[in-house]
């Protein structure tokens, strides 16, 4: 499933318990494989110039954060403007003779 498409679902609230699981294996595979060496910082400063500092490469603190929402999203379910929700609701059919 495509990042993007499943970004979506959790920004309006469709299976985000469900899609949330990509989302964290593939920051934690990025975690692993790229962030790790770098150190926690989520900034890592590594100079300074006259016109300012200079960041190197992200640590992997940011990757817990992300994870943190993800799992907060997944296990506090359907908010109440989310797709979900509208969807769980009973509808209700007027019938001809209730006009």
């Amino acid at each position: 499933m495509p990042t993007r498409l499943v970004a979506l679902a959790i920004l309006v609230g469709t299976f985000a318990a469900l899609v949330s699981i990509p989302l964290i294996v593939s920051t934690l595979v990025a975690m692993f494989t790229v962030q790790l060496r770098y150190g926690f910082s989520s900034v890592n400063t590594i100079g300074l110039t006259e016109s300012g500092p200079i960041f190197g490469p992200p640590g992997h603190e940011i990757n817990l954060l992300y994870i943190a929402a993800l799992l907060a999203i997944a296990l506090a379910g359907p908010g109440a403007l989310s797709v979900d929700r509208w969807l769980a609701k009973p509808n209700i059919h007027l019938r001809s003779s209730d006009v």
